[in-house]
């Protein structure tokens, strides 16, 4: 799962130490660039892709899917390739995987999860053509650059990449194992899906389920409904839940108990709220939520100190042979010279900002690539707003502007970890580094072409901002930003003091999560979440985890495999459903 950095999904019952730590040797007859893997790699992206739109506007998680595409790819082809007389080879499936991570990252790559919700939220309108065309200039940088970086890291130094080595262990147990194994987890995927889209259907288009049971009674002397508590019914929050895991669900539920139940009250009661209400509280409520996201990341960022010092050395290895071949960096210049002129004739920037955010592009991918290599965690947010630090103290200029800055830098290198991720797979699978570049750059074209009608059916239907589609992660660009460009003029009354208190609590908490006691500590990002999002969501998310925890205590053998196949299903139908349905609003076929 993924916020405010990328984090890679779960890889149910892989055992990473069961990896060779050395490429495998594919035989000379055994086919990997077929039209079948990267038609299904471009399909199960496409599922992702529209899936991450959906569920990083709601709660600012997004998957990184290698694992997913994996299974995915293996349970639709292996099949019909053996009653073909075709077997669909480890390669096959390896490039499936690729390609669906390419398309799948899209999403946070076009900047569709933060920093372009964030312009929406300021008034900037920008053309669906624009969005599209940036996103491939994004995401061919963050591809370009995984490529520049992959054999200093990978075969160099040789980091872990750990969900590269779940995915390519996976690949291979699956082409080893029986069939019967492998059907049951589609089998659950598929009871999933068909559960969810039905409960999606009676919930949304006729309406027989509601959306949010509200809690009953008051709090601190305003109701309980009014304060946003309640329970969600949502199959994806649930889901979501069960892959995030209880202590991240209680984690966002300790934060909006503090945000909704403790702090929300006060502020009606003082007069500096008017009234309870999800809109005029998440006003003030966003300081604190954002306060712990940046604390926690300039801890994240200080702990990654050495990695600044060592993108240097990486950078320096591009000039001795292992920068990649010419025509990919003649595309990253077409790519910085696009990027560039969306920049400055669409999103604001002027023309030096445009350039200080492809000068930091390269730096900052490759810090986040050492965290996706050596942590399986890559910063995206932070260096994205690290960035837009950068911009205000050199180039003051527009709120607008300096979230686009940040966009250019997050979502470069976003594609940038996930990437890697799926190259690692590939680079102990013995596939060729070129056909994968192809992949992804395919992946690339086909993620903007589907992402980004995604978040226009979305946002135009459900409204960007409210409790349907909070986009929490688009307040964290927009108050850097504020800050940034405006200082601490425009704050609400007591939201600097609220805002600094949090992220000290943030710094605290993510130094203590390095000790001992790290299971016990609460995730200060999951925390600034349940201040942002209305608390039922929290509720509800924290239920899926509970449930996921009884589940793995009560069949611990079966429950590896077959969780994360259950919650992709429902998470990938619900949001399916809530794009089709959208496009029906658009039509006038739904009121």
């Amino acid at each position: 799962m993924s916020s405010s950095t990328t984090a890679p999904d779960s890889a149910g019952d892989v055992s990473l130490s069961a990896v060779a730590p050395a490429p495998a040797a594919p035989s000379p007859e055994a086919r990997e660039w077929t039209p079948r893997a990267v038609g299904m790699g471009l399909l199960v992206g496409s599922l992702l892709a529209v899936t991450n739109v959906s569920m990083g506007l709601k709660l600012g998680w997004w998957e990184s899917g290698s694992v997913m595409a994996a299974v995915l790819g293996f349970g639709g082809l292996s099949a019909v390739s053996r009653r073909r007389g075709a077997p669909y080879t480890t390669l096959e499936n390896n490039l499936t995987q690729v390609s669906a991570v390419a398309v799948g990252a899209m999403p946070a790559a076009a900047g569709l999860l933060g920093p372009l919700p964030a312009l929406m939220l300021l008034g900037l309108e920008v053309p669906g053509v624009a969005v599209a065309a940036w996103s491939v200039a994004l995401g061919v940088l963050g591809v370009l650059a995984a490529h520049l970086l992959r054999r200093r890291l990978m075969e160099e130094e040789k980091l872990a990449f750990p969900t590269g080595i779940a995915t390519a262990e996976l690949i291979t147990a699956m082409h080893a194992s029986a069939p019967e194994e492998n059907r049951g987890r589609g089998w659950w995927l598929a009871a999933a899906a068909a559960l969810s889209t039905g409960f999606t259907v009676l919930r949304d288009a006729f309406q027989k389920v509601p959306g949010m049971v509200a809690a009953p009674g008051t709090v601190g002397g305003a109701s309980a409904a009014s304060l946003t508590w309640g329970l969600a019914w949502s199959p994806m929050l649930v889901a979501v839940g069960m892959m995030a895991g209880l202590h991240l669900g209680l984690s966002m539920l300790l934060g909006a108990l503090v945000g909704w139940g403790v702090l929300s009250p006060w502020l009606v009661s003082t007069g500096a709220v008017k009234e309870a209400g999800f809109d005029a509280l998440q006003t003030w409520l966003t300081w604190p939520g954002v306060g712990l996201l940046v604390g926690s990341a300039a801890v994240s960022l200080t702990a990654q100190a050495r990695d600044f010092w060592r993108v240097a050395k990486d950078l320096g290895s591009l000039r001795s042979g292992g920068g990649g071949p010419r025509w990919a960096w003649l595309s990253g210049g077409v790519a910085c010279v696009l990027a560039l002129g969306l920049g400055v004739g669409v999103y604001g920037m002027s023309a030096a900002q445009g350039v200080l955010a492809l000068v930091l592009v390269l730096p900052l991918c490759a810090v986040c690539a050492r965290g996706a290599g050596q942590l399986d965690v890559s910063p995206v947010s932070q260096v994205g707003q690290l960035s837009q630090v950068a911009a205000g103290v050199l180039l003051p200029g527009g709120v607008g502007p300096n979230v686009a800055v940040g966009g250019v830098v997050s979502g470069a290198a976003a594609q940038t970890g996930v990437s890697l991720w799926a190259l690692k797979a590939g680079h102990l699978l013995g596939a060729s580094p070129g056909r994968m570049l192809g992949a992804q750059l395919l992946g690339v074209l086909a993620g903007s072409l589907v992402s980004v009608p995604a978040y226009l059916l979305l946002t135009r239907a459900y409204g960007l901002g409210s409790e349907a589609l909070p986009a929490p992660f688009a307040q964290q660009f927009r108050a850097v930003a504020e800050l940034a460009s405006r200082g601490l003029d425009g704050l609400p009354p007591n939201a600097l003091f609220a805002g600094s208190v949090a992220a000290g609590v943030g710094a605290l908490l993510t130094l203590l999560a390095r000790g001992r006691a790290a299971r016990w500590v609460p995730s200060p990002v999951a925390m600034g979440i349940g201040f942002i999002l209305p608390a039922y969501f929290a509720v509800t998310l924290c239920l899926g985890g509970v449930l996921a925890a009884v589940a793995r205590w009560r069949w611990p053998a079966s429950t590896g495999r077959n969780v994360p196949a259950l919650a992709a299903g429902a998470i990938a139908a619900e949001s399916l459903v809530g794009v089709a349905l959208g496009a029906l609003k658009l039509l006038g076929f739904m009121a």
